[in-house]
């Protein structure tokens, strides 16, 4: 074999070599960002205006594993939710750490486990009706890839509206 190609051939099967190990390669290493954030704007969905604040650093680890499916680790350790009602001037301040698992399936599905503090601002996790609410303890909300949502809920939802009214 003239050595041009012996060294074409190698690099060819070095290459077939190198993709067969890149996917489990790129499985295995996760990126960790830690991002500040801060938002504020007037929400409607309590009946009256709210002035919704928002603050913290959130760290997300992210992979994808070798069957193409997206994983996020969040967590807020000390985010803030601060709710005033715009009308009365009341102010409640409530813990919106998380933390939480998502995974965006390969095949568009979507998953997001959660556990300890969640604010949801503009519906009601479990019945969709508008409002402010925060959730403690566990919850998995499911899209399927034909976009089914299913929401089951471990713990308790506070009416954060009712708090502010």
């Amino acid at each position: 074999m003239p050595g041009r190609t012996r060294i074409a051939l190698a690099a060819v099967v070095a290459a077939l070599s190198l993709a067969a190990v890149a996917p489990a390669a790129i499985a295995g290493k996760p990126t960790i960002e830690r991002m500040p954030f801060e938002d504020h704007f007037v929400a409607q969905s309590c009946g009256f205006p709210v002035q919704v604040d928002t603050i913290g650093t959130v760290v997300d680890i992210s992979s994808t594993d070798e069957l193409g499916n997206v994983h996020f680790f969040e967590a807020a350790p000390q985010a803030k939710l601060t709710l005033t009602n715009l009308v009365t001037g009341k102010t409640i301040i409530v813990n919106n750490s998380g933390p939480g698992d998502v995974t965006f399936g390969a095949d568009g599905s979507f998953t997001q486990v959660g556990t300890g503090g969640w604010g949801w601002v503009g519906r009601n996790p479990t019945t969709l009706a508008p409002g402010m609410f925060l959730t403690q303890g566990r919850f998995v909300l499911s899209f399927s890839a034909s976009g089914v949502r299913t929401f089951t809920l471990t713990g308790t939802t506070t009416d954060l509206c009712a708090q502010l009214a």
